[in-house]
C-alpha cells in the first residue's frame, strides 16, 4: 500500500506524452500539458493532514517518505530562470520573495549549499507542507549567516570598502532584515516554549560579530562587538549646520558611512526605516 504514491508518480510522468498521443478532441486546444503541470496535479492529489481521517496520517506520511528518494522537482539552473533542471527535493529551497532571490543568487546558493530555488509554479500552487515533507526546505537565517561568514571572514582576511562594495553590504543588510521579519512572522515564533525572544537575542548577538559595517573615513569594515563600549552613530542630518568645533568632535566619533544609508534610501526607500531599526538594535 505504501508504494502506491511511488507507482502513481511513475505513471504521472508519462501523462503529457499519453495526452499528446490521444486522439480525442480535448487536446486540440493548442495548450499542451507540460511535465511541470503533470507533477503539480500529482502533488495536489496527496492529501494533507486536515483533509483525511487521522487514522490514515501514518500511511500518508510513510508514503511521502517513499517518494523522497525517487521524485524529482523542477528548479532554476544558475541565475537563468529560463533553464529548468530536475533534482531531488533535498536540494530544493523554497523562497517566495524575488528580492531575496536577487540578492541571494542561485549561483551562491549552489556553490555554498549545493541547493536550488524551487520553480515558482510549485511555490505558488503546491501545498508547502507537502513540499517540506518531501524534503524541500525554507531558506532560513542560519543559511544567510553562514554565507556572510564565508564571504567576509574567509581565511581571516580583513575586508574593507576597497574590496567589498557599499552596494553589496547594503544588499546583505536588506537580506538579513527581511529574514528576521520573516522569522518573526513564522507561526508559533512567540509561543514555542517562550523561546522567540531568546532566539532573536541569539540572532542579534551573532550579527554583532560580523564585520560588515562601513564607517566614515575608514576603509576597514567593523563589527558592533568591537564598539561594545562606544556607540556607533548614524550620520548627522545633512540639513543641519554645525559649528566648526562641533563638527570636529562629530568627525572624531565612529559614524556609519553615509553612502550605505544613502544607497538604501535611494534604491529601497521603503526599507530604510526598517534598516535603521535593525542597526539601532545591533548597537
Amino acid at each position: 500500500m505504501i508504494q502506491l504514491f511511488s507507482l502513481a508518480y511513475e505513471q504521472f510522468q508519462y501523462l503529457p506524452d499519453l495526452l499528446d498521443q490521444c486522439t480525442l478532441d480535448f487536446h486540440q486546444t493548442n495548450v499542451q500539458l507540460t511535465k511541470i503541470q503533470a507533477l503539480k496535479y500529482f502533488l495536489k492529489l496527496i492529501p494533507t493532514r486536515n483533509e483525511i481521517d487521522p487514522y490514515f496520517n501514518t500511511f500518508v506520511d510513510k508514503s511521502i517518505q517513499g517518494l523522497m528518494g525517487i521524485i524529482r522537482l523542477p528548479v532554476f539552473c544558475h541565475d537563468d530562470e529560463q533553464i529548468i533542471d530536475w533534482v531531488l527535493p533535498s536540494q530544493c529551497v523554497i523562497v517566495r520573495d524575488t528580492f531575496i532571490r536577487k540578492i541571494f543568487s542561485q549561483d551562491l546558493l549552489l556553490s555554498h549549499f549545493n541547493s536550488y530555488y524551487l520553480h515558482d509554479e510549485f511555490i505558488k500552487e503546491c501545498d508547502e507542507q507537502i513540499l517540506i515533507k518531501l524534503g524541500c526546505r525554507r531558506l532560513d537565517f542560519a543559511d544567510i549567516l553562514k554565507l556572510i561568514r564565508t564571504l567576509y571572514k574567509q581565511n581571516d582576511q580583513i575586508h574593507s570598502t576597497k574590496t567589498t562594495s557599499i552596494e553589496q553590504i547594503a544588499q546583505w543588510l536588506l537580506c538579513i532584515d527581511y529574514s528576521l521579519q520573516q522569522e518573526r512572522e513564522r507561526p508559533g515564533f512567540n509561543n514555542e516554549h517562550d523561546s522567540g525572544d531568546e532566539t532573536e537575542m541569539t540572532t542579534i548577538n551573532e550579527l554583532k560579530q560580523l564585520k560588515i559595517i562601513p564607517l566614515r573615513q575608514q576603509s576597514q569594515l567593523v563589527s558592533f562587538d568591537e564598539f561594545d563600549k562606544r556607540t556607533i552613530l548614524f550620520p548627522p542630518n545633512k540639513s543641519i549646520k554645525f559649528d566648526k568645533h562641533l563638527k570636529i568632535v562629530l568627525d572624531d566619533l565612529p559614524t556609519i558611512d553615509d553612502r550605505l544609508l544613502d544607497y538604501i534610501e535611494d534604491k529601497y526607500p521603503r526599507r530604510i526605516d526598517s534598516i535603521k531599526t535593525l542597526l539601532t538594535n545591533l548597537g
